[in-house]
């Protein structure tokens, strides 16, 4: 029987080294935000979010893996891993996480959709 999907993303969220790897896509997508034209729209919000995020915090938290965990490329990736329990996060590519954030900076910003 294959495993539950809610279940794989949760074993991949409470992973440290995809956490890790979370955490620095969230960062390295944060200097962009820094630097994107200030009539983007949600711009505010987007770069409180940019801020946030550079200053820190518990490094050994799950933090925003959560909601690059649940993100569908990012969670086909894992579900691909032949062994899920031991693998998962490890067939996940830096840029399938770098692109999950992209996706996800609005959300998690507070920025509503147009």
């Amino acid at each position: 029987m294959p495993q539950s999907t809610l279940l794989s993303e949760h074993q991949v969220m409470l992973d440290p080294t995809f956490g890790a790897r979370v955490r620095a896509a969230f960062c390295r997508i944060a200097r962009d935000v820094l630097a994107e034209d200030p009539t983007t729209p949600g711009n505010p919000l987007r770069v409180a979010l940019a801020r946030q995020v550079l200053t820190g915090g518990d490094w050994t938290a799950p933090g925003l893996a959560p909601i690059v965990a649940t993100d569908a490329a990012v969670s086909a990736a894992a579900a691909s891993s032949p062994s899920p329990a031991d693998g998962a996060q490890a067939a996940i590519t830096d840029e399938q996480i770098l692109d999950a954030v992209r996706r996800a900076w609005n959300i998690t910003a507070g920025v509503s959709p147009s």
